[in-house]
């Protein structure tokens, strides 16, 4: 019996994880595996355990101080699986802060591990370069900037291609879904995507919901539609707006591609969501918005001048991005209308998505072979 676990904390982890797993077992059909993830890994074969995807997903330093006592519980108990199960091998995937800790009691049991997606060393942190050298067998990366970074380390490292270049693809036809909406092919319409942690819903969803609403007032309408991310339920989404949902906004639910696809522009908030709407070819502005004592910290730690994944790979600023107090109804409505009412606008942000698709594009050797590697 070949045994892996997989710790991955957030639901791009989740996605990965669940694609690397399914290829993986095929390789190694008596593959069993352990750990924490989230409903794709748990599809995938993942058995699920007393912790979820969703106390793993924290976002800045304010909020993990409030959820250190739960982080140290689920630290505790993936310890104790490893020194009770004995796993082959430990795949930790994002989450570096939290995952870092577990890999240094996987080597101090003697288990080898390999992290799937470099922690941002390019904006903050290099001094983890070294610590990954000390703790991984190899590193797994999704940009292809990337690699060059940890050269001299000692460190294996291999771009992998980002998988959401062939997963990020709309199942559906624009006009179908717009049909589906109650959304007339000649009206504009912008999807929201508020982002797949609750932190992210309670900062940014008001805000989003404000510009639908000017949004709409405009001449003629502008019409919104909102993607509810994976693990996210409808409760979440109500008590971010005091049960009061607006009737003039659909809801879509695990259809985020499709609603890209069918939109003319989007709001989206600051991460993997970001990558997946320029992949589809939507224009886009990139919200962000933290606890206030995340941002101060931030602001003095971070070396890179983007914060959205699209202008870092794009190496320029291909789509606006909205930090903080620029997070409000009139700059989101102005940003959104500049790209509604100006084609050039957004034919070159497409232009710019289309350079992204190739330089992601994944090579001949996937995560999931160099896993499988080790695990023989």
């Amino acid at each position: 019996m070949t045994k892996l676990m997989i710790v991955a904390g957030e639901a791009s982890g989740d996605l990965l994880g669940a694609n690397l797993l399914l290829e993986l077992q095929s390789m190694i059909p008596d593959l069993t595996v352990m750990g924490v993830g989230g409903p794709q890994l748990h599809a995938a074969g993942l058995p699920r355990g007393p912790f979820d995807i969703h106390d793993l997903a924290i976002i800045g330093l304010a909020e993990v101080i409030r959820r250190l006592p739960r982080l140290w519980q689920i630290h505790r108990n993936l310890v104790q699986t490893l020194k009770q199960q004995r796993p082959d091998l430990l795949l930790t995937i994002d989450l570096p802060d939290f995952n870092l800790l577990l890999a240094r009691q996987a080597r101090r049991l003697n288990i080898p591990a390999i992290h799937y997606v470099s922690p941002q060393i390019w904006a903050w942190r290099t001094g983890r370069i070294q610590t990954l050298a000390q703790l991984y067998r190899h590193l797994l990366v999704l940009f292809p900037f990337e690699a060059p970074l940890f050269a001299g380390s000692g460190l294996p490292v291999t771009f992998v291609g980002h998988p959401l270049v062939q997963q990020a693809v709309p199942s559906q036809k624009r006009d179908e879904v717009r049909r589906q909406l109650g959304i007339a092919d000649h009206e504009a319409l912008v999807a929201l995507l508020p982002g797949s942690r609750i932190g992210e819903l309670q900062r940014l969803l008001p805000t989003m919901l404000q510009t639908a609403q000017r949004l709409s007032q405009q001449n003629p309408p502008v019409r919104s539609a909102l993607a509810l991310a994976e693990g996210l339920g409808r409760d979440q989404l109500m008590a971010c707006c005091d049960h009061n949902w607006p009737a003039e906004i659909p809801i879509c639910h695990n259809n985020t591609y499709n609603l890209l696809h069918a939109a003319d522009a989007a709001l989206v908030a600051s991460g993997t969501a970001t990558l997946e709407s320029a992949l589809i070819g939507t224009p886009m502005v990139v919200v962000y918005r933290v606890h206030p004592l995340t941002y101060a910290v931030g602001r003095r730690l971070i070396r890179v001048p983007f914060i959205s994944l699209v202008n870092l790979v794009a190496g320029r600023e291909l789509v606006p991005e909205r930090l903080q107090q620029q997070v409000n109804p009139d700059q989101l409505t102005e940003d959104l209308l500049r790209i509604l009412h100006n084609p050039d606008v957004s034919d070159l942000m497409r232009a710019g998505f289309q350079t992204i698709r190739q330089q992601l594009a994944p090579p001949s050797c996937s995560a999931a072979s160099i896993v499988a590697g080790f695990l023989r």
